[in-house]
């Protein structure tokens, strides 16, 4: 279905009211960190912790802040605050693509970004935009996509660089010095500039088949620099401590996601009262481009939300699964990108992909070590890894919509397989790295599929 068999007629909603919805939603999830955790004390000793963590890829906070599980709601909500008054300050338009990158600070300000590691990488975009002279707006929203590589800038700020280890596990001793930070702003500068170039050029090497360019051109230009830092002694073999996923409070997590996603319902349904965007438009079709342009910002909102719940019912389902910081990075990550290309149409078929291809490998090996079969491959679709997989693997979503169902099924098949494999290029540095391995399957294997299929129907 084309873009303009899609469009309704629609009332523009001023920036500064989008810009402001999202702020609202920042200071819901201040209120639900101070309510979770009441005593000031907590707060303070879990924000240290928080925010001196190494942040590797799957950093579980909860598992961080000694038990002061509201902190990582404080974090989440000034980041994303912090985003939409850069936006207004800029003039940058609240659209699909900003929206988008906000919602992923947003998500991973629950699982690795930090008060302090996204500067060095949003300076480092707007430095690429200043000698190239483009216009501060066109890349702002690039700008904080590059915080994907915020964990390089906690590393090198609290622990390699300061304590000297190399070749080892990042620990949990935190050893601060002034040249550390130097290098830090420095380094992150340098691949915040680099994200700059490369997300400008990856686009026509993918066809626009994955949503997530920026996590692509992220995972590249950490497998750049985590190369330099084993050759010159700063490698390191391991993504270090919390990254274990137990059960902590999964019921009130899950329900202050659901929280979050109800404020984004509401405000969708109360703006959408008031235009003429339809929100079966959106809801229920397979789109590309920015939703707000094409449904209008309520209908936008409304689907967010939908697809957060989506996810949401997904986790629950998988029984085996617990909350934890990374899951609602990716969650967060499908409701933001719900407003650049995602529905629950072009879903489908991705977590289809990622469930069977689950239940099938595991229980191969389990015939094949005597484990019990049900029981193995169960628990491997509510492991942490597969649970992701899925819920990021919706970043496809361009391939099921230029490509249909099938096509989609497989690349998440493919997706699935590689995913829990390639954390280890890039020193697990790179948070989304869900989107690094997705820019490897839409331009590598997704062709290759393409073209098995067309010969098998030219037979």
């Amino acid at each position: 279905m084309s873009n303009s068999e899609n469009k309704v007629e629609i009332i523009p909603v001023p920036n500064t009211l989008r810009a402001l919805v999202f702020i609202g939603l920042g200071l819901v999830s201040i209120i639900m960190g101070f309510v979770l955790t009441p005593s000031f004390a907590g707060i303070a000793e879990g924000f240290r912790l928080q925010q001196t963590g190494s942040g590797l890829l799957d950093f579980n906070t909860f598992a961080v802040v000694n038990g002061n599980i509201g902190v990582p709601f404080i974090n989440a909500g000034i980041l994303l605050i912090i985003v939409m008054l850069s936006y207004l300050l800029t003039k940058t338009t609240v659209n699909g693509g900003s929206i988008a990158a906000a919602f992923m600070v947003y998500g991973f300000g629950f699982c690795g970004k930090t008060l302090w590691n996204v500067w060095p990488l949003f300076l480092g975009v707007m430095l690429y935009a200043k000698i190239n002279r483009k216009p501060i707006n066109s890349v702002t929203g690039l700008g904080w996509f590059s915080a994907a590589l915020s964990p390089m800038v906690s590393i090198m700020t609290f622990y390699i660089v300061s304590n000297g280890s190399t070749n080892e596990t990042i620990g949990t001793e935190v050893m601060f010095t002034f040249p550390s930070l130097i290098i830090a702003i420095v380094m992150g500068l340098i691949a915040g500039y680099l994200v700059g170039v490369f997300g400008g050029l990856l686009p026509e090497k993918h066809q626009g088949l994955t949503l997530y360019n920026a996590g692509f051109a992220a995972g590249l230009v950490g497998f750049l620099i985590f190369a330099v830092m084993k050759v010159i002694g700063l490698g390191h073999t391991g993504p270090g401590p919390f990254h274990e996923f137990p059960n902590i409070a999964n019921g009130t997590l899950a329900t202050c996601i659901a929280i979050a996603l109800i404020y984004l319902l509401l405000c969708g349904l109360l703006i959408t009262a008031k235009e003429k965007g339809s929100i079966d438009s959106i809801v229920a079709k397979k789109y590309s481009g920015s939703a707000v342009e094409q449904f209008g910002f309520g209908a936008t909102l409304v689907n967010m939300a939908v697809c957060g719940f989506f996810c949401l019912i997904y986790w629950a389902l998988t029984i085996t699964a617990n909350a934890h910081g990374p899951l609602f990075a990716c969650l967060f990550t499908v409701v933001g990108f719900a407003a650049n290309g995602i529905s629950v149409r072009t879903m489908a078929p991705i977590f289809a992909g990622v469930y069977a291809t689950s239940i099938g490998l595991t229980a191969i090996k389990a015939l094949l070590t005597g484990a019990p079969v049900v029981e193995t491959a169960w628990a491997y679709v509510g492991s942490k890894n597969m649970l992701i997989a899925a819920i990021f693997g919706c970043g496809m979503a361009p391939v099921a919509f230029k490509h249909g169902a099938l096509v989609a099924f497989l690349a998440g098949c493919i997706h699935s397989v590689l995913v829990p494999n390639t954390g280890g290029l890039h020193g697990w540095m790179v948070l989304y790295n869900n989107g690094f391995c997705i820019g490897l399957v839409v331009t590598f294997f997704v062709p290759m599929v393409l073209t098995l299929l067309r010969r098998n129907k030219k037979e």
